[in-house]
């Protein structure tokens, strides 16, 4: 009793020390103040059901305002999404044995039920060019090639193993559209599928056929995939023509 005594009031002479406040690694100060407010105004909101596509203008914006030291592993997560459609927690649920066999690059992409929407089925996607380039990219600057870490999530977070959360990754996106001065209002992680969904609809393959567009995204109901499209400047066109 006598030391506890003690420890409190030796205790209570000192005061205690600030608590630094948690920045997230995503926050650019050198941002304009009104990007910065418009941005931190957005991320508070996180409402990715009104998200839209980008252009192919601002799609190479976007990935040249990636930069620091976890720029590849920022582009391999946005080129991958614009590429195969994944929703953001289905491509944060990879780990780096999805994609990499020691040797290369997988050459398409499989996740499993259990982190699939509905956890109905599970989903594979072939993977473009440019998306085993970007993940090739991140496994050299990363080192995680090395057999030791094929357990590791593929998007790890920073200083850690950890794999990234739902929240940093949309603070990725749309800090990296802020840079670029894109309007980041309706810019989010999904974004990335809504961009997927724009290029595939007007692919010549798909040629703005809804079955294939809803296969190609996982729907088993055309209702969600045309949630996807925007026609409104098609409809426009159609009125005026």
């Amino acid at each position: 009793m006598i030391l506890l005594s003690f420890r409190l009031k030796s205790t209570a002479r000192f005061p205690p020390l600030p608590v630094k406040p948690a920045v997230s690694h995503c926050v650019r100060m050198d941002l304009p103040e009104s990007r910065r407010f418009q941005r931190e105004l957005y991320l508070s909101s996180m409402n990715y059901t009104g998200c839209r596509p980008l252009s192919e203008d601002e799609i190479v914006r976007l990935l040249d305002a990636c930069q620091g030291r976890y720029r590849a592993r920022d582009v391999a997560l946005i080129v991958m999404g614009m590429h195969t459609g994944f929703r953001i927690s289905e491509l944060l649920s990879l780990k780096v044995k999805d994609v990499w066999d020691g040797s290369e690059v997988a050459k398409d992409v499989k996740v499993e039920k259990g982190f699939m929407k509905g956890k109905k089925k599970a989903r594979t996607m072939p993977l473009h060019e440019k998306v085993r380039d970007a993940i090739l990219s991140l496994l050299q600057s990363s080192r995680m090639w090395h057999p030791l870490f094929q357990d590791w999530p593929l998007f790890h977070a920073q200083g850690c193993h950890k794999r990234l959360s739902t929240r940093q990754a949309f603070e990725i996106v749309v800090a990296a559209a802020a840079s670029a001065g894109l309007d980041v209002e309706r810019v989010g992680t999904h974004t990335l599928r809504k961009t997927f969904a724009r290029r595939m609809w007007v692919s010549p393959i798909v040629n703005r056929d809804p079955a294939k567009m809803a296969r190609l995204l996982g729907h088993d109901n055309w209702g969600n995939t045309l949630s996807y499209l925007e026609f409104a400047d098609e409809l426009d066109a159609a009125v005026l023509a």
